[in-house]
């Protein structure tokens, strides 16, 4: 809000503030009137290059003043079962909740680490220092002691800056002063190298940088996050992008799934869209592929079926409903058959380093387009089912309250509808919600 302290006047505030309202407004019917629904959640992804005939590998300790923390990241990092899963933003009305996978057999953790003090040892009997100044047939060596494949070194280094500044604004008084503030920027660079232990050679160089900034304003300013701090975070981000150089990593997606617009699969499509919501992806598949099978020129539908299939890793099965999608509206959805291709090669990497993706289906229901109903009242009521469209017909069983049934036949004021165990009877309407 402090920039509506440079405004002139109350007035301007004040229309600002209307039309900010307005438009968050809009925003909140345009998302309740539409029908689309998207899912957030992780994909596994495969790392920059691959390390060919590598399982075992140690890190040392990188040159810098930040060098140990750096190293020490990266082995955790490198412990991590579902590395790159974080909790998602609430947004405006909606609370922070947890990151999560639909693929079932993905894994980061690919690499037997060895430990820091059995690298330690090591170092002292070679007379050396666990800083990673050692050249790279001295590393060979160390690592045909440790009986590792590949290891890891390089440097990190930080810089920081201070920029004052000041400003003239108005407050809502209409007083004017003077505003003094001081923007600090934390920048990190690393370097890491990977040697081949049987070779002697370098089979992977990469560099990374990450900066911070933080400002703050006249009293405030005291209270900068320390340089040291700063840099702190920026080696952690560097941890993370430098793991994911020759590490496999989840990253965040988001699945848009199209509204239907036919209107004879609307209330069926509304059920869809809220098992989806709901992350309940199995009861969602039988709808849409009921849908489609009913309309295979309802590219949505096949688009939708196709996001079903992608959320779970069997990319095979996406591509074939994204390219029936594409078939029907190209321009719409040819972007979803591109992405799924690229999807299908980077399986094919993670397969080659031992990462299988479990490749997930969906059972389907032939009942699923059916009508279904819900009784009134609660679990603990209980309503008459009758063999015949008749009160004085032989009741057949006492059903509770609140629960769903599908209807198999409607008869004037009864209703059959499917039991349990394969049995079926007549149920008032007035029972019926």
């Amino acid at each position: 809000m402090l920039s509506l302290l440079n405004l002139k006047s109350k007035d301007e505030i004040y229309k600002l503030m209307k039309r900010y309202l307005l438009l968050v407004i809009l925003a909140l019917l345009t998302r309740t009137l539409s029908f689309a629904q998207d899912i957030e959640c992780f994909i596994l992804t495969p790392p920059e290059t691959i390390l060919e005939n590598v399982t075992k590998i140690s890190i040392l300790d990188f040159t810098g003043e930040k060098g140990k923390v750096l190293s020490e990241l990266m082995v955790s990092e490198l412990f991590k079962e579902n590395r790159g899963i974080k909790k998602l933003g609430g947004g405006l009305f909606q609370s922070t909740r947890e990151g999560k996978t639909y693929q079932k057999g993905g894994r980061t953790n690919i690499f037997t680490v060895v430990e820091r003090s059995q690298l330690e040892k090591v170092l002292q009997e070679q007379n050396l220092s666990n800083t990673g100044i050692v050249d790279d047939a001295q590393a060979a060596s160390i690592g045909k002691v440790l009986g590792i494949d590949a290891i890891i070194m390089g440097s990190v280094s930080y810089t920081s800056k201070d920029e004052p500044s000041k400003s003239q604004l108005v407050d809502l008084t209409g007083k004017s002063y003077t505003q003094y503030c001081t923007k600090r920027t934390v920048s990190a660079d690393a370097r890491i190298k990977i040697v081949d232990v049987n070779s002697g050679k370098i089979i992977g160089t990469k560099d990374k940088k990450s900066v911070y900034t933080e400002s703050k304003c006249d009293e405030k300013r005291s209270g900068l996050t320390s340089v040291s701090a700063m840099a702190d975070m920026c080696i952690k981000d560097l941890a993370f992008e430098l793991v994911n150089y020759f590490n496999p990593h989840f990253t965040y997606t988001k699945y848009e799934f199209e509204k239907v617009k036919n209107k004879d699969f609307k209330d069926k499509a509304k059920e869809a869209k809220e098992y989806i919501g709901n992350g309940e992806l199995a009861k969602a598949f039988p709808i849409y592929r009921a849908i489609y099978d009913a309309d295979p020129y309802n590219a949505p539908a096949a688009k939708n079926l196709g996001c079903l299939y992608d959320i779970v890793g069997n990319y095979d099965k996406a591509k074939e409903y994204y390219s029936l999608a594409a078939e029907i509206e190209p321009n719409t959805y040819e972007s979803d058959v591109r992405r799924v291709n690229d999807e299908i090669a980077y399986n094919q990497v993670l397969t080659s380093i031992g990462v299988i993706i479990e490749k997930q289906d969906y059972a389907e229901r032939s009942d699923v387009m059916a009508d279904k109903v819900k009784t009134r009242g609660n679990k603990n009521d209980r309503y008459e089912v009758k063999k015949d469209p008749d009160n004085s017909a032989e009741t057949v069983a006492r059903v509770p309250g609140d629960t769903e049934f599908m209807v198999i036949d409607k008869k004037g004021e009864w209703i059959l509808i499917k039991l349990l165990g394969g049995k079926q009877g007549y149920i008032s309407r007035d029972y019926i919600k």
